[in-house]
């Protein structure tokens, strides 16, 4: 039985880590790698649009280890793919999808209820 629960748990949290790698549009997926083009052939013209505001230099002023350097750096190019490109936003059957572009291809796709 504790194997049969681990199993579940385990298929749970990958079902829905792909949830937030996909969106369904009628009977057509979108997903992250997805162009630019097929995002507005599904969605159409988004209702508004924002760059995000990145400078990608530290907040911080004061000296750091190397370490703590590199790491930081590993943080910023993993964060890179949503803070930098632009986010397309569209309302849509009481949700608001948010779609964010970087060089031409979709980065991340977010989908809250209204």
């Amino acid at each position: 039985m504790r194997r049969f629960l681990i199993l579940l748990v385990l298929l749970t949290c990958t079902f829905s880590a792909q949830a937030l790698e996909s969106l369904r549009v009628g009977s057509q997926l979108l997903v992250v790698g997805d162009s630019a083009a097929r995002v507005k052939a599904l969605l159409g013209n988004p209702s508004g649009r924002a760059k995000s505001a990145t400078s990608g230099k530290s907040s911080s002023s004061h000296k750091t280890s190397s370490k703590a350097s590199s790491h930081r750096k590993g943080k910023q190019a993993s964060s890179a793919k949503t803070d930098k490109g632009e986010k397309w936003q569209y309302l849509r059957d009481g949700h608001i999808t948010t779609v964010t572009i970087v060089d031409g291809k979709v980065a991340h796709i977010e989908d809250v209820r209204r």
